[in-house]
């Protein structure tokens, strides 16, 4: 398009040429007339002889808008404000980016973090001023835990010009940037209008070079509206593509250990999935006999169903293969410790540590390592197989594999069937138990759907049931290891722009919905055909637990402050209902699975759809309904 472009500005293509070519090339007429706006106003063009480069002239809102296009961005995920004016000005001439909407800055954060981990790509957001950045604050906590790719944009007013005292400012004697800047790679503020192009480059690269992370930019209201000069660049002049291969001794080293080791585990992470090393994963797993630990992480893609896999935790103090390794292979994992000094060790102190992957602060965080191999890891794993071949003899190597499964396979299959056994016990239970949906979910939805979990209290049955796998016509499971809520919505939203051919899936208990429902208004206004399964058991679940086996004086009166969402009930299928997306709700066994196809046959129509299933409380203080009485009405009526 660049070479149109310049033969179009030096008159050796004819106005209607221009775009009968740019027509053919793919774009829509309006597309077309929209490119052809911004050249005839001097918008863009060549500098010199160089393809990668071209010049512009317009507002810095504009040079922003045709630099986010250049890194090969297609979707804005936006809550709009006034201090973006120049912003959203420039995309009015633009309509190859998509705009799309939420109505509070976590879902915005949330959708782009969800289109991010399906397309792995970095992702481009933009919220309102200080306060809108204050409120993203709990998903890009998520977004920072998980190193996703978001380049997050924010207006900003200028604090420096007059007065310091400005609405929808930072405080006096502070920058808007210091807000959130523990949750980013990187952030910092642009005052003038021709830095833009060169300050959304430096963003889209540190956020995109491994390990990701979000960044963030705070652009002044005339960093935006004034006058800019600058150059536009393509994303192969600056995005960096980094996949370091690891050193050769020490994969020969890996190889080595992993070929003498009789118990060896490996703990696959989210490296694996980011560097699109899954299939590589599983490889290695079968080539070495090992027994496959999926890891703590936000994506699930390991095959639980594989006769290797030994659940989603290594458990030290658990006999082979679920523990009592004599080496470990933390895989592009994060660390394996945890956030309080442990009893005793996670890893026996007797058994070998090895740590793989690019993100260097997760490798040997509190475990003692006898190696450390820092490389991509798909690069990584396919060297490390070359390594294991030659090393061993195809006759060894069947050997150890032999010896291995002989060890794991059999244990692995008992307790999957042990697991089955003991929920099928609880199958037939009114209200409806978890372990019931969950079966029935990795039944009912589409066998390569991609289910998007902010659902802790299902989170087991749903790691024990619904088969994840690494190809594309598997189940794919995303979900994010921070743990701050209102997640979900949003993501599923991003999930399905970034794979609008398969089933998105959100299974979201009932607490979580409400911190995001405002999302349901995103699916309705852009027809995202998202299935969302709302697992209502009116409790915050998770909390309760800690609670119970904190074993005090709630747990001795089974009074559970503020716990209990009930008195009055959330009607999620009104809710819902209410912004245009709509459902039903399921409350008996017997009608899940007619529910779920019924809700999914109106996604495969192009409609959202959602379900509300009420499910049983499970673990410590189930039973307990209390919740302390107060009523301000009753003050009202006291005092009158």
């Amino acid at each position: 398009m660049q070479l149109l472009l310049r033969d179009y500005l030096e008159g050796r293509v004819s106005r209607r040429g221009f775009l009968e070519r740019l027509v053919a090339t793919g774009f829509t007429a309006a597309a077309a007339r929209s490119v052809l706006g911004a050249a005839e106003v001097g918008a863009a063009e060549p500098v010199g002889d160089d393809k990668a480069a071209t010049s512009f002239k317009g507002t810095g809102g504009e040079l922003l808008v045709e630099q986010v296009r250049a890194a090969g961005t297609k979707y804005i995920f936006s809550n709009p404000g006034s201090t973006e004016v120049g912003f959203f000005d420039a995309l009015t001439d633009r309509p190859d980016l998509q705009l799309v909407v939420a109505l509070h800055e976590g879902i915005v954060i949330g959708m782009a973090d969800g289109y991010h981990k399906v397309s792995r790509l970095p992702t481009f957001v933009n919220v309102h001023a200080a306060v809108g950045t204050a409120q993203m604050g709990g998903q890009l906590y998520n977004a920072h835990k998980d190193g996703s790719m978001l380049i997050v944009t924010a207006g900003a007013s200028d604090t420096t010009i007059y007065s310091d005292d400005v609405g929808l400012a930072p405080a006096p004697g502070y920058s808007q940037t210091e807000i959130n800047r523990q949750f980013t790679k990187i952030s910092w503020d642009v005052r003038t209008a021709s830095s833009v192009g060169v300050a959304i480059r430096r963003a889209y690269k540190v956020a995109a070079t491994a390990p990701g992370g979000p960044v963030y930019v705070a652009l002044t209201r005339g960093a935006l509206t004034d006058p800019a000069q600058g150059d536009v660049w393509s994303k192969d002049a600056f995005l960096i593509q980094a996949r370091p291969r690891p050193a050769t001794d020490q994969v020969e080293a890996l190889a080595r250990l992993l070929l003498d080791a009789k118990r060896p585990v490996v703990i696959f992470g989210d490296e694996v999935w980011k560097s699109d090393a899954a299939s590589e994963a599983v490889a290695l797993t079968e080539l070495l006999g090992v027994a496959a630990v999926s890891g703590f992480g936000a994506y699930n893609y390991f095959p639980a169903g594989h006769p290797q896999h030994v659940g989603a935790r290594y458990q030290g103090d658990r006999p082979y293969p679920f523990g009592g390794a004599d080496l470990v292979v933390q895989c592009g994992t994060r660390d394996v410790g945890g956030g309080a000094i442990p009893e005793k060790p996670a890893i026996d102190p007797s058994a070998r540590f090895v740590a793989v992957g690019l993100d260097t602060n997760m490798l040997g965080r509190t475990q003692p390592m006898d190696l450390a191999v820092v490389g991509d890891v798909k690069e990584t794993l396919k060297a490390l197989k070359d390594a294991v071949a030659s090393t061993a003899t195809s006759g060894r190597l069947a050997k150890i594999r032999q010896d291995r499964l002989a060890l794991i396979t059999t244990p692995a299959q008992e307790a999957r069937a042990l697991r089955l056994a003991r929920a099928r016990e609880h199958f037939a239970e009114s209200p409806i138990h978890v372990d019931r949906l969950a079966y029935e979910l990795e039944r009912g939805i589409d066998p390569n759907a991609i289910v998007v979990v902010e659902n802790l209290a299902g989170n087991v049955g749903q790691h024990d049931f619904l088969r994840f796998g690494p190809r594309a016509d598997d189940k794919l499971g995303i979900s994010t290891v921070g743990g701050s809520l209102g997640w979900g919505i949003g993501a599923a939203v991003g999930a399905k722009l970034a794979a609008p051919g398969r089933q998105v899936v959100l299974s979201i208990g009932d607490g979580s919905v409400m911190y995001s429902a405002a999302g349901f208004w995103t699916m309705a206004r852009y027809r995202v055909p998202v299935l969302t399964v709302v697992w209502n058991n009116h409790n915050y679940q998770t909390v309760r637990g800690a609670a119970y086996r904190y074993n005090r004086r709630m747990a001795e009166t089974g009074s559970y402050h503020g716990l209990y969402l009930g008195d009055p009930d959330i009607d999620f299928v009104k809710l819902a209902e209410s912004q245009g997306v709509r459902g039903e709700r399921v409350t008996s066994p017997a009608e899940i699975a007619s529910a779920l196809k019924r809700a999914t046959n109106e996604t495969h129509a192009g409609h959202p759809y959602l379900l509300e299933v009420v499910v049983g409380r499970v673990g410590g203080g189930a039973e307990s309904t209390w919740h302390q009485q107060f009523s301000v009405a009753a003050l009202q009526a006291s005092q009158h």
